[in-house]
């Protein structure tokens, strides 16, 4: 049981909000301190504001050995197995997954703010903090009232939860407010810890930058096990939170997780959820278990300024944010060699098949990559494995305009393709099938490995993709290593090939020609998705259900569409392979004239940027083919009318 303060509790309602920048690493965009995404277990001081900020889905306490079934893949429930194993009761998961803790010097009084990722109950959670006033792990320390941990050297203890005197719990905030007597001394050591009602901590403060494991907890774990915390505090000196210092924690490079807050929620809101939110009956449907705003996904800095190339790398089923960011071949041939920043998002899974909530926050989190760091847009890639490849060929078919290129291992496409069931599979999450949509992967080179003796994606379902790329003519390379099997690459650990195979991808911004298939079934509005637009292209309306098609080529600002050529190759690496593929081996120049040609299938409305397409302000030559009535707006203001199917040729004034 948690002792109470001896003086009465000073109730402060509202923590101290800072923004004052402050210097980043070398290809770091400037931030606002102690606001906006940032990177789990930094500790800043803020105008005199201690702020320290966690990772976040980290709160599973103790590893005592145990594994918590309601948290393992492939089921439904929880996702990738953490390193912790204390669980919440039913409806209080995550009340005591600590977001952010600050402390602010008040007169005479120490004010402090506990934010955690969610409460629902006031009486669910117990805050606590220990400070070492004298700076001397030799004097005071021991146990930690009413919570089952010690640690060495504090002087100062409070615990806070709802009902004492001065403490405010606020569920709508998801805050614990308190003060206590400003403690003696001008250098603390402070620690903290988030505890369930019965005292059973389940996320330390102060962990530092560096913590490995699924969730980011494996030290934290550890300690927890042994009921020692003294590893994790902050030496603060006091003079700078009454002096209303700013002092930013540099983040060297190396792998992270950051976290950002999201405009999107689903269910309850907040935090997550063991059982997760699906509508999908398939024994591996789309579930979705983190539903809160504040969202994180691992990171690999390299070791170089600026301007950096971007790579986001979808983790597979049931596998971790960081797995993919802690193989050192991955750091070393895409990270250093290539000087990307690589990101590897949750999906808001780890089983959601980024769809829906799972895409929007792949698009979240190379967004909020790209405003964080000097990021060269043109140099943005999306990747994957297994389910992650799937979710690259989905994220880059229906957003191409967005990427430089893609990189799928074993990436799955439907489990019944090259057969006469194609496109209805009985076991997992898709939504689509990546197959039909490779004609969106014009400019988008897209680079394939796939094993022979694959268990799980079969290798017809691969040879069904290379197919369906040879057919559209664009660039792209598709590597089938007979021996391999599903988990090869992981193991191996090898990715020279694909590394220096993208080492020039670069996104063209308006392309000459836009080929483009949109199916409204694949949009999810509450989520800001709707993909009827690409490059200069936008509003696409289908005539009918079902997809729509559209391949139309602009003369107007001249350029030159590539020519490809096939390719073959062999090799070794990580075990032997052979290649199919087209590369572009020329170009075929276009004559600039004010001109619009092509085909439109199941569309009954469409927009052009005029000004993209140079099509502005001059009378518009048209030569269009269409299955039915179709409308082409122009962002001029200019609207041509097709009555019905057939070709159409004439001049739009």
């Amino acid at each position: 049981m948690a002792i109470r303060l001896a003086a009465a509790l000073l109730v402060v309602s509202a923590a101290v909000d800072a923004a004052a920048p402050a210097a980043h690493p070398a290809g770091a965009h400037a931030a606002a301190c102690g606001s906006g995404s940032w990177i789990g277990g930094s500790t800043d001081i803020c105008h005199g504001v201690l702020v320290y900020r966690d990772y976040v889905y980290d709160d599973y306490g103790a590893d005592t050995g145990l594994v918590g079934a309601s948290t393992t893949c492939p089921t439904k429930g929880g996702g990738v197995t953490p390193t912790g194993d204390q669980r919440y009761p039913a409806g209080e998961e995550d009340t005591a997954d600590l977001r952010e803790l600050r402390l602010t010097v008040t007169g005479t009084r120490l004010v402090v703010t506990f934010t955690l990722n969610a409460l629902f109950d006031q009486a669910s959670t117990v805050a606590a903090l220990a400070i070492d006033t004298d700076n001397d792990p030799a004097t005071g320390g021991g146990a930690w009232p009413g919570l089952d941990v010690s640690s060495s050297g504090w002087d100062t203890f409070a615990s806070f939860r709802a009902g004492m005197p001065g403490v405010t719990v606020d569920p709508a905030a998801n805050t614990i407010t308190a003060s206590i007597p400003r403690p003696a001394g001008t250098t603390w050591r402070v620690q903290a810890a988030t505890a369930q009602a019965d005292g059973t901590v389940m996320n330390v403060a102060f962990r530092g930058l560096d913590e490995q494991g699924g969730w980011f907890e494996n030290e934290q774990a550890a300690a927890l096990a042994t009921g020692d915390v003294s590893r994790f505090g902050q030496t603060v000196d006091v003079k700078d939170l009454q002096d209303g210092t700013t002092q930013v924690e540099p983040v060297g490079p190396g792998v992270h997780e950051r976290v950002y807050e999201s405009a999107y929620t689903l269910g309850r809101g907040e935090g997550m959820t063991y059982e997760g939110i699906s509508d999908d009956p398939r024994p591996l449907g789309a579930t979705f278990n983190y539903v809160g705003p504040y969202q994180p996904y691992g990171i690999y800095i390299p070791d170089k300024p600026g301007p950096h190339g971007l790579q986001a790398i979808l983790p597979g089923l049931c596998v971790g944010i960081d797995a993919r960011m802690a193989s050192k071949s991955i750091e070393t041939q895409f990270g250093e060699a290539r000087n990307r920043i690589l990101i590897a998002p949750l999906g808001r899974g780890p089983n959601g098949w980024y769809t829906g909530p799972g895409e929007r926050d792949v698009l979240d989190a190379v967004a909020d990559a790209e405003q964080s760091y000097d990021v060269d847009p043109s140099q943005v890639l999306v990747s994957g494995e297994s389910e992650g490849g799937y979710g690259a060929f989905r994220t880059a078919e229906l957003n191409p305009d967005r990427f430089a290129g893609a990189i799928t291992w074993v990436g799955y496409t439907d489990c019944l393709n090259e057969t006469p069931l194609a496109g209805s599979c009985p076991l997992y999450g898709a939504d689509m099938d990546p197959v039909d949509f490779v004609s969106n992967l014009r400019w988008v080179p897209t680079g394939m490995l796939y094993s022979g003796a694959d268990e799980l994606v079969h290798v017809e379902t691969a040879v069904a993709m290379q197919q369906a790329f040879a057919a559209t003519g664009g660039p792209y390379i598709w590597w089938m290593h007979p021996a391999a099997e599903h988990d090869t690459y992981a193991v191996l650990d090898d990715y020279r090939k694909e590394a220096l195979w993208s080492a020039s991808l670069a996104r063209p911004a308006d392309p000459p020609e836009v080929t483009y298939r949109y199916d409204p079934a694949t949009d999810d509005p509450a989520f800001g998705l709707v993909h009827d637009h690409a490059y200069w292209l936008s509003a696409i309306a289908t005539a009918a259900a079902g997809a729509g098609s559209v391949d139309l080529t602009t003369q107007g600002c001249g350029g030159a569409l590539p020519v490809t050529s096939p390719t073959t190759g062999e090799g070794t690496d990580p075990v032997p392979w052979t290649s199919i593929g087209a590369a572009v081996t020329g170009a075929t120049p276009l004559v600039q004239a004010p001109r619009l040609s092509g085909t439109l299938g199941n569309v009954a409305a469409l927009t052009v940027d005029a000004a993209a397409t140079c099509l502005a302000g001059a009378p518009i030559q048209y030569d269009l083919t269409t299955d039915g009535p179709a409308t082409v707006r122009f962002t001029d203001g200019r609207t041509l009318v097709l009555p019905g199917s057939g070709e159409h040729v004439g001049t739009l004034p």
